[in-house]
């Protein structure tokens, strides 16, 4: 290892515990800012494809999550008539491959309890508003005028809406809001499943269930921005009507929640920023490539980042670590960026058109050996670009 450095990581997400558990471990000294005021996940569970399950092994954590996770099999999308868009299968990208369906609280219970473990400290309430960078060190501010630091490295792993992003790229227009979001939360449902499963009305509504472990399911419900307020208006007993016309299996876990106090309400966003790193200040995880969460990459590309990074330090300087960790990551994420801004419209968009379309292509290219293929390398995280993967 070159020598051990005063590491900074502003944000305690996938990118920002695995990082730290990482960096620790090999003894650097790691202190980790956390904006909210207790270690949290955010959002109710998530796909764990074969690429980032990789990454939980060299962590020795992945056998513990994986037990109390649900095996994923199968990607499948059908249209609200029941015909059946996808059925993109991991068995088909590689001989015993499969996705798990992690519930959030699982995954980030292991790496506060590790990151601990290795030394990390962990600073709640510190949501970072500035910093200051010179040649031998960066000092942190936060919201409050608390100063952190100096550090000889400062990661930024504070999400899709990154401040420290903004502060690399001032003035960049490479960030856009999505119309749309969902309505998540989480509940039971009995009956066994091995597939993420979606239904599409049109692009207006996109509804899903993915199993998350131990009996229970993750559901999300998509729409506008803007139609949230209306649909609250319209009371939970009418959403349930909705929800029971579009997928029936879904109404336990409706009845579960009960009322829109215990959903909540996510919106998408996109940013692939020109500079994810300068002299002492680099970005991981969702601040360094937010995208909607169609594909299913999110926490995946944060465990492959974290590896990448803490890779590239034990090996080079600073500097060049740096710069061969953005050159190394640059074409998954930005391969994975553009598929999910081609593909995001065609489930959750204003035009009928492109429900029309992709209603009539999807079946059209799975039936297609080649196509198909490349489809479940993508969803698996093994499509790494356009002509390239593990």
């Amino acid at each position: 290892m070159t020598e051990p450095l005063r590491i900074g990581i502003c944000g305690f997400g996938v990118a920002g515990g695995a990082l730290a558990v990482l960096l620790a471990r090999v003894g650097h000294r790691v202190t980790l800012l956390e904006r909210a005021p207790q270690v949290g996940p955010v959002g109710a569970g998530f796909l764990l494809q074969p690429s980032g399950q990789k990454i939980l092994a060299q962590l020795g954590l992945f056998d513990a999550v994986a037990r109390r996770s649900a095996r994923i099999e199968r990607l499948e999308a059908f249209t609200e008539t029941g015909r059946q868009l996808t059925d993109l299968r991991y068995g088909n990208a590689g001989p015993g491959l499969c996705a798990y369906g992690v519930q959030r609280g699982v995954l980030f219970s292991s790496l506060h309890e590790t990151a601990v473990a290795a030394g990390v400290t962990v600073t709640l309430a510190a949501e970072i508003a500035d910093l200051d960078e010179t040649a031998d060190h960066v000092q942190v501010c936060d919201v409050t005028g608390r100063s952190f630091g100096p550090f000889d490295l400062v990661i930024g792993t504070d999400g899709s809406r990154s401040r420290l992003r903004d502060w690399l790229n001032p003035g960049n227009g490479r960030r856009r809001e999505y119309t749309h979001g969902a309505l998540w939360g989480s509940g039971h449902l009995d009956t066994p499943h091995d597939a993420l499963h979606q239904v599409a009305r049109s692009v207006r509504q996109l509804l899903g269930l993915l199993p998350i472990g131990e009996g229970r399911v993750a559901f999300f419900w998509g729409l506008r921005r803007d139609e949230v307020d209306a649909l609250q208006k319209r009371g939970y007993a009418r959403f349930r009507e909705e929800v029971a016309a579009l997928c029936p299996q879904a109404i336990p876990v409706v009845d579960e929640l009960g009322n829109f106090e215990r959903l909540s309400f996510a919106g998408y966003l996109h940013a692939l920023p020109r500079r994810v790193h300068s002299g002492r200040v680099v970005l991981a995880g969702d601040a360094a490539h937010a995208m909607s969460p169609h594909l299913g990459q999110g926490a995946n590309l944060a465990l492959l980042d974290a590896e990448c990074l803490a890779r590239q330090l034990a090996q080079l300087p600073l500097s060049d670590a740096l710069a061969r960790y953005a050159a190394e990551r640059r074409p998954h994420s930005r391969y994975l960026s553009v598929l999910s801004q081609v593909l995001s419209p065609f489930f959750q968009s204003e035009s009928r058109l492109l429900g029309w379309g992709r209603d009539l292509a999807l079946p059209l290219l799975c039936a297609q050996p080649w196509m198909r293929r490349q489809m479940e390398l993508s969803v698996a995280g093994l499509k790494q670009g356009f002509f390239h993967h593990l």
